[in-house]
């Protein structure tokens, strides 16, 4: 299979940054996972407000969210927030 692109929103980036390093590795880590494994299931699933299916990955105290545009072989990631646990 070949590689998609990742696509993350701008605040993430801001978010990134203000993180423990611990943290922000594992999420980078995950980003770069979507590359080669787009099909990843999250810890569960949201609806965006058209109906498409976004995954939910908890890392740490962090939720990232999700969803592969398959057809042109891209990985959005649209929100990282604080998972509430």
């Amino acid at each position: 299979m070949s590689s998609y692109s990742v696509f993350v929103e701008s605040h993430i980036a801001e978010s990134l940054s203000q993180m423990k390093p611990k943290e922000r590795k594992q999420i980078l880590r995950l980003l770069i996972n979507l590359r080669t494994d787009p099909f990843l299931e999250g810890d569960y699933v949201e609806s965006d407000n058209i109906g498409r299916l976004m995954q939910v990955v908890i890392v740490g105290q962090s939720a990232v969210v999700f969803w592969a545009d398959h057809a042109v072989k891209e990985v959005k990631v649209i929100d990282l927030r604080f998972a509430g646990r």
